[in-house]
């Protein structure tokens, strides 16, 4: 009887086919992680279930991993880069890190980025070490790099944070103080955040006030409070912190903040995190502007649990316009829509007439989501079971409001995320999920 063969050989057009699916369903599976209407199970068997299948395709190379992948890791296709990275992480011979290491050593911009990708999502042990001194010594971009991976792994960063912090560049010190969420020491936490507060780069400033909401620094949320008075342009990524966890008071200055043309997709974006039925109708309102009328529309849903599509609540698309004339036409113009502008459009009539149909339901000064009364159960319902869209922001404020016992990598495999999930009930007192 012939021996079983246990070489990848007979099947390395099948290991470099798996390279490019994995390639493609990383993709895939990267914008399904802000769908409007798949929840956690959907992304995994629409999409993550085959991701995995793919990069199980490449470990049948096994000891000639390394070889599978050189040619994706030195390529330029990003997901191909990260796909790549991955298997080389996770994987068992000792080869696949060294090459991982050399390979991070010579990474720079959008291949580091997309390295790191790759590696924070992997399953690592012992054996990654030789890839984390490379990081820890490579200079302050991949210090950075070794930042991101250890915020995505709930890791508290070491030296790396204070390497990054001293660049004096931004992108690399957003990377730094983002992973200080997750620093024990909280002096040195607060230390460098009142240093980002004071920064004058628009980026660092909201990194040190994002990681300063979530750690619950005084200061920090003072400073999102001043921009949202300001209307500085610099507060839109923050209003919907501040419609979420703020008083009132500091709810209008969400509401208010509409009252500027340069900020009413990010006010609508938040107005959905107040929830009240004064938020559903400034929704209603918003409907009427052809440039707002999705991201009302979206904002409705988030509040009533609607989903236009399925519910008969939109209307036809309108009709394009004529191409432009060939020498009118800008070489340099980005073609790719914005997430955005590609969601449903509503029909405002039958919007209305779904509204006045669910009234009665909700009680005036009541923060609804997803057409349930607001609470940390809901919320975390919602987080565990709802739509993937905006689960960010329910996952911080969850952090907030529990003290940080519930946390959770929105952007981490299906699984990591359910077993995120129940650790976090159980330390923040929920009931078990059903």
């Amino acid at each position: 009887m012939n021996a079983v063969r246990t070489t990848a050989e007979p099947y390395w057009d099948l290991v470099e086919q798996s390279l490019e699916e994995a390639a493609f369903f990383w993709k895939r599976w990267e914008a399904d992680l802000e769908s409007l209407t798949r929840s956690l199970d959907d992304v995994w068997s629409w999409t993550e279930d085959r991701l995995h299948g793919a990069l199980d395709g490449v470990r049948v190379a096994g000891e000639r991993v390394v070889e599978a992948t050189e040619a994706a890791l030195s390529g330029k296709d990003q997901a191909a880069i990260t796909a790549a990275a991955h298997a080389l992480a996770a994987q068992s011979p000792v080869r696949a890190r060294e090459a991982l290491a050399t390979a991070v050593r010579h990474a720079k911009g959008t291949r580091l980025l997309a390295m790191t990708r790759g590696i924070e999502t992997a399953a690592l042990d012992g054996s990654f070490a030789p890839v984390t001194t490379v990081l820890a010594s490579a200079g302050p971009e991949h210090s950075a790099a070794l930042c991101a991976i250890k915020r995505f792994r709930r890791v508290s960063p070491g030296r790396e944070a204070t390497d990054a912090l001293q660049s004096g560049v931004p992108h690399l010190q957003v990377a730094a103080l983002q992973s200080l969420a997750y620093v024990a020491e909280q002096p040195i936490a607060a230390r460098h955040i009142a240093w980002g507060l004071k920064s004058h780069d628009r980026d660092v400033r909201r990194a040190a006030i994002e990681t300063g909401v979530r750690r619950g620094e005084p200061a920090a949320w003072q400073a999102a409070v001043q921009l949202a008075e300001e209307r500085s342009a610099a507060c839109a990524p923050l209003l919907p912190a501040l419609a979420a966890l703020g008083s009132p008071e500091e709810q209008q200055l969400v509401i208010g903040a509409l009252r500027e043309p340069a900020l009413q997709r990010a006010g609508l974006f938040a107005i959905a995190y107040i929830g009240t039925w004064e938020a559903i109708e400034i929704c209603l309102a918003g409907m009427r502007d052809e440039k707002l009328a999705r991201c009302a529309g979206e904002a409705y849903c988030a509040i009533t649990g609607a989903e236009l599509a399925r519910d008969g609540l939109t209307r036809p698309e309108p009709a394009e316009t004529s191409s432009p004339r060939l020498e009118d036409d800008s070489l340099d113009a980005n073609l790719v829509p914005a997430a955005a502008d590609q969601w449903p459009l509503p029909d405002l009539d039958a919007v209305r007439a779904h509204w006045e149909s669910l009234q009665r339901q909700y009680d005036r000064g009541v923060r609804h989501w997803r057409g349930r009364p607001a609470g940390l159960e809901s919320l975390a319902a919602a987080l565990e079971r709802g739509p993937m869209h905006r689960r960010a922001d329910l996952a911080l404020e969850l952090a907030v409001r529990t003290g940080g016992n519930y946390d959770l990598e929105t952007r981490a495999f299906a699984h990591a995320q359910r077993s995120m999930m129940q650790a976090a009930r159980s330390r923040a007192g929920l009931s078990a999920a059903r």
